[in-house]
């Protein structure tokens, strides 16, 4: 990525901070500093750019055509940065060994409980993990920029020269409004699921998991008829439009804690899972050990055996 000088790494973070969140406050909070020079740093960087990269109103934070672009081309930049001075400073002697962990954005829990499993069995070794849609992450492990991922399950996995392990079947859970008919309920028929408009992410970056949902609807005898797409991954808070009674959405359980009390999520009848790997690369033993003592211990997979 070409960064045009105007723009420094500084305001960079700052900004894939708020396009993630898609709130000021989280983003602040993440970034430890107070909203209001993360505000005005925004601004800045907007009148510098000549572009308006979000759309604030009193309810929600959406990112714009220029901000979506922004932000695909700046998380890459802003990975390749952190690389270049770990790499430096293991260069110099001044880290200990890094070792980077790929997951998308409904693996990331099981990334993170990756991470931990291994950092306890190996305090050595300090573990970082990076979101990323999966062909890039299978992309990305190939040409050992990351020693292993948690991806989606696709076919195409078997193209790449990485290892493949089948690492857990993700219950998708349905995020509904609070007033929803089946918000208190016990769980949502699948049919009942589909007969709403139903929030998924943007393609083309989200055509994996919309093509795959789609064949599971199948299925189940369903169809998609109305759609609406969230603003770009991460979607994993970008559920403004179910809490506003607009959509219903497929979610997992780890993002639950990020939505407030207009969203309820409730399971699918019948349940939906959706499949995860786990990418290698040759140096990435640790991960690996850690992952599968974890999916056989904890029984992550309840669709798939281990040898799929």
């Amino acid at each position: 990525m070409s960064v045009d000088p105007a723009v420094d790494f500084r305001q960079l973070r700052y900004f894939v901070a708020v396009a993630e969140e898609l709130h000021f406050g989280r983003a602040a909070e993440r970034l430890h500093m107070s909203q209001s020079p993360l505000s005005r740093a925004i601004r800045e960087l907007e009148r510098d750019l000549g572009v308006v990269l979000f759309i604030r109103t009193t309810r929600r934070v959406e990112l714009t055509a220029a901000g979506t672009a922004l932000l695909e081309h700046g998380r890459r930049a802003l990975a390749e940065l952190d690389l270049a001075i770990e790499e430096a400073r293991r260069a110099g002697g001044g880290q200990p060994g890094v070792v980077t962990i790929g997951h998308g954005p409904l693996s990331q829990r099981a990334a993170v409980r990756i991470a931990d499993a291994a950092a306890a069995e190996h305090p050595e070794l300090r573990f970082r993990l990076e979101e990323d849609v999966t062909p890039e992450l299978l992309r990305r492990v190939a040409s050992h920029e990351l020693a292993a991922a948690a991806v989606f399950a696709l076919p195409e996995a078997a193209h790449h020269d990485v290892r493949i392990d089948a690492l857990r079947d993700e219950p998708l859970l349905a995020a509904l409004p609070a007033t929803h008919r089946f918000a208190g309920g016990a769980a949502i028929p699948v049919r009942e699921f589909v007969a709403d408009c139903v929030l998924l992410p943007r393609e083309p970056t989200g055509r994996g998991f919309n093509t795959w949902l789609r064949a599971v609807l199948r299925t189940a005898g369903c169809q998609l008829d109305r759609t609406m797409e969230m603003p770009g991954l991460p979607w994993d808070r970008r559920v403004l439009p179910v809490a506003a009674g607009e959509a219903v959405a497929p979610v997992v359980s780890g993002w639950v804690e990020s939505f407030g009390r207009e969203v309820v999520t409730v399971p699918f009848d019948p349940p939906i899972t959706f499949p995860i790997d786990l990418a290698s690369g040759p140096d990435a033993d640790v991960v690996v050990a850690a992952s599968l003592a974890l999916r056989d211990a904890d029984g992550w997979l309840s669709q798939r055996s281990p040898s799929d």
